[in-house]
């Protein structure tokens, strides 16, 4: 409101002076002169208060955008926060299950591979000489075939772990030379 106070300001005193002045004189012309510069002093402020007006829409306009556009970053910035704390979170809970499992696994595989021993022990000391070695042989093999695939699993996690990391090359590339006839 106070932007327009100076322009009202100064068309109401130019009216004022000029009316004051055509009062004066009892000349129809100099009355035409004055009601003409008073609608062209008019138009000009008119112009002058619309130009206001622009321009201080505009600076709204760009000041919502920017604020919006702030607004939308610190929410984007949260979203990611967030996500990458779920994923970690989720990531952590599947680790301590898998090895809760591997535990319950090994536990369970061990009294299985103790049980079969036991077995083949009390076949031997029973006069079932042929079938107790049958079953030691058996358990054997099955605990042998098991150590084999737990290290293959643990040779595959250190081969994922070289080709993840950054700062080993997987494949690393050596200029050619070439002999110089």
């Amino acid at each position: 409101m106070l932007k327009y106070l100076l322009g009202i300001l100064i068309i109401q005193a130019a009216t004022v002076a000029m009316t004051l002045a055509a009062i004066r004189s009892d000349e129809r012309e100099l009355w035409l002169a004055v009601l003409l510069l008073a609608v062209i002093l008019g138009m000009v402020t008119a112009f002058w208060f619309s130009s206001i007006t622009s321009n201080a829409t505009k600076d709204a306009v760009a000041h919502a955008r920017d604020e919006f556009s702030k607004e939308r970053e610190k929410l984007r910035i949260n979203a990611e926060r967030q996500k990458t704390r779920l994923m970690r979170k989720s990531h952590e809970e599947i680790r301590k299950e898998t090895n809760r499992l591997h535990a319950r696994t090994s536990f369970k595989l061990g009294a299985g591979f103790i049980g079969i021993i036991a077995a083949g022990s009390l076949m031997i000391f029973s006069q079932l000489l042929t079938l107790g070695m049958l079953t030691l042989a058996l358990g054997g093999g099955a605990l042998g075939g098991y150590l084999m695939r737990i290290r293959q699993e643990m040779k595959s996690k250190q081969r994922d772990i070289a080709i993840s990391d950054d700062r080993k090359p997987v494949i690393d590339i050596q200029p050619s030379r070439q002999d110089p006839r």
